[in-house]
């Protein structure tokens, strides 16, 4: 495309979430950069109580079922990148079914995805971390999903808290005094970093402060996929008082 929108000189970042999901947004924008425009498409998802993995898993059914309707809304924007706000190795159950879930959704959408367990890993080995602790908002099969794929690629997954969210939209309203007592619970000196998974988790603040106070990477998942999205696309500049990964070059 020769002619681009004056706000988007640098990128058009397409961002696809939940329709429960009001997180992914705002920690998104708070990172973009100078001439980055983020255009949201919703996947529509009920917000169905959540009382096991039964539940959890027909949720995230819905999820993926929606997510080519979300990315063919997006589409008439052109974005020249676009990252996917939800965990769909969580929904196929990783490996290469996960992966191809992503080609689906690149091929649909004709440009470059990134999605977050694979911007987590592009982030621990940025950061030389194969020792790590995980905060989930799931039940134990979303646990488990997370903890294997991240093990699977060689990354030790130490202890793991699950916060047994009772709904996708409750993701959001888990207190940020809970969300520290969870990095706390994790953290050890056998861990080399706190990685959080779940997208609607609020947690990029609590992960700014909790690096300063234990010395360590704490990862949240939002930050974490943009940083991994923008790298990508080509953008590499800092972001001061992003946390650890947006101080790399």
């Amino acid at each position: 495309m020769t002619d681009r929108c004056p706000l988007a000189q640098r990128l058009l970042m397409g961002v696809v979430v939940p329709a429960t999901n009001v997180t992914t947004e705002a920690e998104m924008d708070d990172l973009r950069p100078r001439g980055v425009i983020n255009a949201t498409a919703r996947i529509a998802n009920p917000d169905a109580r959540v009382a096991g993995d039964a539940d959890a898993a027909a949720v995230r059914a819905a999820m993926v079922g929606g997510l080519m309707g979300a990315l063919d809304t997006l589409a008439p924007a052109r974005p020249d990148h676009v990252a996917i706000g939800v965990m769909v190795e969580n929904f196929v159950g990783g490996g290469a079914a996960g992966d191809a879930l992503l080609a689906e959704a690149a091929a649909r959408i004709g440009c470059p995805v990134t999605a977050p367990t694979h911007a987590t890993l592009a982030a621990l080995a940025a950061l030389g971390v194969t020792r790590i602790a995980l905060l989930t908002p799931f039940f134990p099969a979303g646990d488990a999903a997370a903890k294997a794929f991240l093990e699977q690629a060689g990354i030790d997954v130490l202890r793991v808290v699950g916060l047994r969210a009772p709904g996708p939209a409750a993701i959001a309203h888990v207190p940020l005094d809970r969300l520290r007592d969870a990095v706390r619970d994790l953290d050890g000196p056998d861990v080399q970093a706190v990685v959080q998974v779940g997208t609607n988790l609020p947690f990029a603040g609590v992960a700014r402060a909790a690096e300063a106070e234990l010395g360590k990477p704490v990862l949240a998942t939002n930050p974490v996929t943009y940083w991994h999205a923008l790298r990508r696309a080509g953008i590499g500049e800092r972001i001061a008082g992003a946390g650890r990964l947006f101080a790399l070059a």
